[in-house]
């Protein structure tokens, strides 16, 4: 499964309100559960998105390479990260902040028509992978068994994708 990538024209307009940054190996650029302050554009190098789960048992393991945003979900939702982002490797990075970001898009829509189509790309993506995911097959903690994977995924992803969802927080 790929990471959100965006076209050249975009990852333009992002540059021109990032602050780059280089990050050694194994840095931690965001957690789980933290709250999201902005993304980050892969510019060089590579980096783990990461979901595990509380017994330390990885759940989900991508790598975003060069091009890639990573924490743009979170991000434009206001919400806390869902994964943990770590440098594999020495990395370029581009940061734009959370407030930027907003501001830019308000600036150009078509910039937010993009990352929505790029989020729905995501989507796509994550339900597909759990329609392919087998059932559990062994006893494992309750937190790690993949058919309460499946459901916890499902519940965030129909959260995020019903519309009635932001009606009743704006209630």
């Amino acid at each position: 499964m790929r990471v959100a990538q965006v076209s050249q024209a975009v990852q333009s307009q992002l540059l021109a309100k990032a602050r780059r940054v280089r990050e050694p190996k194994g840095a931690v650029l965001f957690r789980r559960d933290e709250p999201a302050f902005g993304i980050f554009l892969v510019r060089k190098g590579s980096i783990s998105l990461r979901l595990e789960c509380d017994k330390g048992k990885v759940l989900l393991d991508r790598t975003a390479k060069r091009n890639s945003i990573v924490g743009l979900p979170a991000t434009l939702a206001g919400e806390r990260y869902s994964l943990s982002a770590v440098t594999l490797e020495e990395s370029q990075l581009a940061f734009v902040d959370r407030l930027a970001l907003i501001e830019l898009i308000k600036d150009d829509p078509s910039i937010g028509l993009e990352l929505m189509r790029t989020l729905g790309d995501e989507v796509i993506q994550m339900r597909a992978m759990l329609a392919s995911a087998p059932p559990a097959a062994t006893a494992t903690p309750q937190s790690c068994s993949a058919a309460n994977v499946r459901k916890r995924v499902r519940g965030v992803v129909l959260r995020r994708t019903n519309p009635m969802t932001s009606v009743r927080r704006q209630a």
